[in-house]
């Protein structure tokens, strides 16, 4: 049986699945994509989407049907990532995107310099864990922030201030290149897992700006905000509502 394969989010990290996956109802392997460390520097993206679509296909066994996940920048990162499979002979037999807004030409205008995006860094922490943000750090210095994630009771993943700005690394270099990335048509039906609660800071157009971008879009209502789709207690839920989808 060939695999679900969940496209890492903004965090870059594969392991925010896992409760996900342990809870699906699929009969073969889930599998996990991490972002490699970016490169660039302070004035570049750091990573562009396609370029990170196509080093994952490049990992994937395109003889056997895909199917792909991805939860918000993941969501983006599996639609191109389907455009890349299907232009190389593959085939997508199912495409999710948990509450993934499509990239708009607006966002180009936005700001992404350190101090900001560092901020948000700690504010999505924050209401994924459905916490309390804290007040903004003094600096975004990578002590400074070690030390609002243990004011804000998130620390206990972050070993040290290294790891603190690896991580903040990966998380501006995939908000630059999601900001920057021009959406092509994807070939696939897209199954649209949208949040049924609104954020104000992450406001939700119609079908999240994806009607003009697939053959289809088949619209599924999940619990929680954009922020807390994947929350521990929301997790059955979901994984239900996935595996209902997900071809056999």
């Amino acid at each position: 049986m060939a695999p679900v394969v969940c496209v890492h989010p903004v965090s870059g990290r594969a392991v925010d699945y896992q409760l996900l996956a342990d809870a699906l109802d699929w009969p073969g392997p889930v599998l996990g994509l991490s972002a490699p460390e970016p490169g660039g520097d302070a004035r570049e993206p750091g990573y562009r989407l396609t370029e990170l679509a196509s080093r994952y296909c490049d990992e994937l066994d395109l003889r056997t049907p895909q199917r792909l996940l991805g939860w918000s920048i993941g969501g983006v990162l599996a639609a191109e990532l389907s455009r890349i499979i299907v232009a190389r002979g593959g085939v997508v037999t199912f495409l999710g995107a948990l509450d993934s807004r499509a990239p708009q030409p607006e966002m180009r205008e936005r700001p992404t310099d350190r101090d900001t995006l560092a901020r948000f860094f700690l504010h999505q922490l924050a209401l994924t864990r459905e916490l309390v943000p804290v007040a903004p750090p003094p600096s975004t210095r990578p002590d400074d922030l070690l030390a609002a994630l243990r004011a804000l009771g998130a620390a206990d993943e972050f070993g040290d201030e290294a790891e603190v700005e690896r991580r903040l690394q990966i998380f501006m270099g995939l908000i630059r290149a999601f900001f920057h990335h021009v959406q092509r048509p994807v070939p696939v039906k897209l199954h649209l897992f949208e949040a049924a609660a609104a954020h104000p800071s992450h406001p939700k157009p119609p079908t999240l700006g994806w009607d003009d971008l697939a053959p289809s879009i088949e619209r599924h209502e999940v619990a929680g905000t954009h922020f807390t789709l994947l929350a521990p207690h929301r997790i059955e839920a979901l994984a239900r509502t996935i595996s209902r989808h997900l071809p056999r």
